[in-house]
C-alpha cells in the first residue's frame, strides 16, 4: 500500500498545480461514497440521477458540493449516502480534485450516445445559446464557471434544463435567467442529441487508448523490469507478471477451481435513533415495492439459531431482485450470479448498534472495468438498493 501511495505521489507531478495542492488520497477515500451512485471512477450512468463527475473542473465540483451541503441544491439521498453535511471544506476540495484528475475522454467505452433527436437542429440551437459560455467544442470554460456539457449523460442534461425552466435550479447563477424559457421538449432533445456528438472529437476511434484506473497506473509505475539489488529480495519484473497471467489463463482453460479477482466495497448505515429493527424491515420492504425490486428471500439467522437454543446478536438477510437487471448483468459476466440476489443484511454489533449493510455492484472484475451497459445497470441497482437501505435506516417510507 505504501508503495502504491508513493507511486501516486509521483504521478501527481503530472497534474496541474491546483490539483497537486489537494490530498488525492483523501479524495479517493471520500469518493467511495460517491461511487455507489456515480460509479467507481465518476463515470456516471445513463438516466437522470447519475451525472458524470470524472474530468469535471475542480472549482465547479467544489461549488456544486458546497451548494448541496448548504441546502442551496436539494438531494436527500446524496446527503445521506455521501455524508456531505459532515464534509469539511478541505474534504470537498480533495474529492473534487480526485474526480477532476480522472480523464475518460479518449476511451470509446465512455462515449455518450443518444438515439433520437435532430443533431442539425440541435447544433443551431447550441451555437445560438450555449457556445458562448460552454465553448464551441462543448468542453466548458472554467474561467466563466461553465462546466463541460460534452461527455455528460444526455438524460441528465435534459433533466437539468427542465429544472432550469421550472426555476428549481439556477442557471448561470442568475435566478431570473430566461435562456431556456421558450424551448420545447423537442428543442431540448435536439440540443442534447448534438451535445452527445461533441465528445467524439477526443475519443480515440481506433480503440487503442484505454482508460487505466489510478490504482492500476500506480501498480504499473512500480512494476518495471529491473535488476535485483539483492539476491534475497528479488524484484518481480513486468515480464514475470505477464508469465504469471498467462499461467493463470492456462489453469482456467484446464477447468477446476478458478479464482476471480474482484474489487468490491461494502456500504453500511446505522439505524437512526428511535428506529427499531421491525421499523427498518417494514420500511425497506415498502420502499423495495415502490422501486419494483421484489423481495425474493429472507433469512432470520439469529432467530433460527435461538430456536435451537443458540444465542447470537441479531442477524437477518433480505434479498431483492429485478429479473431484467439480473439478466443484463449475468449475460455480461456469469460472475455476477454469485452476488445475486442483491441483499441487505441487518447486523447487530458487539456494542448493540444495528447496521444495514450491502455490497457495491459497480466493481472491477479481474482489474477490468465492466461494459458500459452493465455499468449503467450496476449503478442503477446500487441506487435502488441504497434507497431501500436509507429507508430502513431512517424508518421513513
Amino acid at each position: 500500500m505504501k508503495k502504491h501511495f508513493l507511486a501516486l505521489c509521483g504521478l501527481a507531478f503530472l497534474l496541474p498545480l491546483q490539483l497537486q495542492a489537494a490530498d488525492l488520497a483523501n479524495g479517493k477515500a471520500l469518493n467511495k461514497n460517491c461511487a455507489l451512485c456515480h460509479g467507481l471512477y465518476g463515470q456516471g450512468a445513463s438516466g437522470k440521477l447519475s451525472p458524470r463527475l470524472a474530468g469535471m473542473p475542480q472549482e465547479y465540483l467544489i461549488k456544486a458540493l458546497g451548494d448541496y451541503r448548504a441546502g442551496k441544491r436539494q438531494n436527500y439521498m446524496m446527503l445521506k449516502t455521501a455524508a456531505l453535511d459532515k464534509m469539511t471544506d478541505k474534504d470537498i476540495e480533495d474529492v473534487s480534485a480526485y474526480l477532476a484528475s480522472i480523464d475518460l475522454s479518449k476511451d470509446p467505452k465512455f462515449d455518450v450516445v443518444q438515439y433520437g433527436g435532430d443533431v442539425k437542429e440541435g447544433k443551431s440551437l447550441f451555437k445560438g445559446d450555449c457556445k458562448t459560455c460552454h465553448g464551441r467544442d462543448g468542453f466548458g470554460k472554467p474561467k466563466k464557471g461553465a462546466p463541460p456539457l460534452a461527455a455528460q449523460h444526455n438524460e441528465y442534461l435534459f433533466q437539468s434544463i427542465k429544472m432550469f425552466q421550472a426555476k428549481m435550479r439556477m442557471h448561470d447563477n442568475d435566478p431570473e435567467d430566461e435562456t431556456f424559457d421558450d424551448f420545447s421538449d423537442t428543442d431540448l432533445t435536439n440540443i442534447t442529441a448534438y451535445i452527445a456528438t461533441l465528445d467524439n472529437a477526443r475519443i480515440d476511434a481506433s480503440g487503442k487508448t484505454k482508460f487505466i484506473p489510478p490504482d492500476l497506473v500506480a501498480r504499473r509505475a512500480i512494476v518495471k523490469p529491473t535488476v535485483p539489488t539483492s539476491p534475497t529480495k528479488p524484484v518481480v519484473a513486468a515480464t514475470e507478471l505477464a508469465k504469471a497471467d498467462t499461467k493463470a489463463e492456462k489453469i482456467e482453460s484446464q477447468g477446476g477451481l478458478q479464482i476471480t479477482d474482484i474489487k468490491q466495497t461494502v456500504a453500511k448505515m446505522e439505524l437512526e435513533k428511535g428506529v427499531s429493527i421491525d421499523d427498518a424491515v417494514t420500511a425497506m420492504i415498502s420502499k423495495a415495492t415502490d422501486l419494483n425490486m421484489k423481495l425474493v428471500g429472507q433469512q432470520e439467522v439469529s432467530k433460527e439459531l435461538e430456536a435451537r437454543g443458540v444465542e447470537m446478536p441479531h442477524l437477518a438477510i433480505y434479498q431483492f431482485c429485478d429479473p431484467m437487471d439480473a439478466r443484463t448483468m449475468v449475460m455480461s459476466n456469469p460472475i455476477f450470479a454469485s452476488y445475486m440476489p442483491c441483499r441487505i443484511s441487518v447486523v447487530e454489533d458487539k456494542d448493540k448498534k444495528v447496521w444495514l449493510m450491502m455490497l457495491n455492484l459497480d466493481m472491477l472484475i479481474n482489474s477490468e472495468l465492466l461494459d458500459t451497459k452493465v455499468l449503467d445497470t450496476a449503478v442503477r441497482v446500487n441506487q435502488a438498493m441504497l434507497e431501500i437501505m436509507v429507508a430502513g435506516a431512517t424508518g421513513d417510507f
